[in-house]
């Protein structure tokens, strides 16, 4: 899945980026879309500070992001990092004892705030010693008005104050000599529209279960509701354990609990691991989801020869050497939402150990990479009729699973 947002630049008086605002898209389009603020800047956190890193998109810059006065006072502390957030409050928020008290409690949690485009008025100034940045718009307040205000309030030495729809070079010239600390406008730069890559709901409950699977002790009843939540799974997962369940000659098994029981911890990581990557490709080409599972089997063979020790992990290596292409992005930024052991890590991140050599192994098989393979399996005492078998067992049951699963 994809989400969007616009990014327009606030500079310093050397022209330097002191920060980001972040605005709200749902398209390349560069426009807000016909959505309510509270929505938009739900989503607009959702999407770009707790889905994936924020240093990605700005750095280690600041993030204005307009908080509409009912996110304000709901009290979000603990939503989401402070260290680069600025919470701009909105001109249309009142100005009362119980939004202070908000305001109070997020500088007393260390989140830095903003007035955005103010408009003077005493019923403000109480809000002035928890306030970090006062915005003023150079289309609503003529630059006289701007320079008053800022030598009235230049005693708040903690405020810095921002001009606002910087259009021209004489409007830059001036906001400077009224006494602006730093500057926005199409001057500079106009909005840039991102699109970034993030993890689905379903995409982001497959961590959460392949986190929870490979604990050192299950813990069922997380397991259970985590598996409860999402329809799809809860059907696999007892269409599987009945497949395996039937030489038993029992009844089925129809309680998502004894089906993680009967599976055990083993099978269930592995089931979990199949399912997360299955999610992640969909909507995308399905061959990429049919070559990590050949994968997945043909390194757990290979490694039954090579490093019997490794074969549950050279299953997951293999699994997920092509995470970076499906989720389009680097392995690096993927692996701490996984819970894998070092030699996976390792052979993922830097194909090195006796993991690395494996993936290496069928990289050249797969690339028709002859003389490098040849040396790889003379290496590890294997041959060549050993690795095309291995390869061709593996596409079997990669094709019995997909018919199995229907995935």
């Amino acid at each position: 899945m994809r989400c969007f947002v616009a990014r327009q630049a606030i500079l310093d008086s050397q022209g330097n980026p002191f920060g980001y605002e972040l605005l709200f898209r749902t398209s390349l389009e560069n426009r807000f879309p016909e959505m309510g603020a509270e929505d938009a800047t739900r989503r607009l956190m959702a999407e770009q500070f707790l889905s994936q890193k924020i240093e990605d998109l700005v750095g280690q810059a600041l993030c204005f992001v307009n908080f509409p006065d009912s996110l304000i006072r709901e009290d979000m502390r603990d939503s989401f990092a402070q260290q680069q957030l600025v919470v701009e409050i909105l001109e249309n928020a009142t100005p009362d004892m119980a939004l202070l008290e908000s305001v109070k409690l997020l500088k007393k949690s260390g989140f830095k705030t903003a007035l955005d485009d103010h408009i003077p008025s005493q019923q403000w100034e109480k809000f002035f010693p928890f306030i970090d940045f006062i915005k003023l718009d150079l289309r609503e307040l003529s630059m006289a008005e701007c320079a008053s205000f800022i030598k009235t309030y230049q005693r708040h030495s903690h405020i810095k104050f921002i001009a606002e729809k910087v259009e021209n070079q004489q409007e830059y010239t001036d906001a400077k000599a009224a006494g602006f600390d730093l500057f926005q406008g199409y001057y500079f730069q106009q909005p840039q529209v991102i699109s970034r890559r993030i993890l689905t709901t379903d995409e982001m409950t497959g961590f959460e279960l392949l986190s929870a699977v490979n604990e050192p002790e299950l813990d069922y009843d997380k397991l259970t509701e985590l598996f409860s939540q999402d329809l799809s799974l809860s059907y696999y997962l007892l269409r599987h354990v009945n497949s395996l369940h039937s030489g038993y000659k029992q009844k089925n098994i129809d309680n998502l609990r004894n089906a993680i029981v009967f599976l055990g911890h083993q099978q269930l990581r592995r089931f979990t691991a199949l399912m997360m990557t299955a999610y992640i490709s969909k909507n995308k080409n399905i061959e990429l989801y049919r070559i990590s599972m050949i994968r997945a089997k043909w390194c757990e063979l290979l490694a039954e020869k090579v490093c019997p020790h490794l074969q549950d992990d050279a299953f997951i290596c293999g699994l997920f050497s092509l995470l970076d292409t499906l989720l389009e992005r680097p392995i690096a930024d993927i692996l701490p939402h996984l819970s894998v052991t070092e030699p996976v890590q390792q052979a993922l991140l830097e194909q090195k150990g006796q993991l690395g050599f494996l993936m290496g192994m069928m990289q050249d098989q797969e690339q028709a990479n002859w003389p490098m393979l040849e040396q790889r399996l003379t290496f590890a005492n294997l041959n060549q009729h050993d690795s095309s078998q291995f390869y061709e067992q593996a596409i079997q049951w990669s094709k019995q699973l997909t018919d199995r699963h229907h995935v």
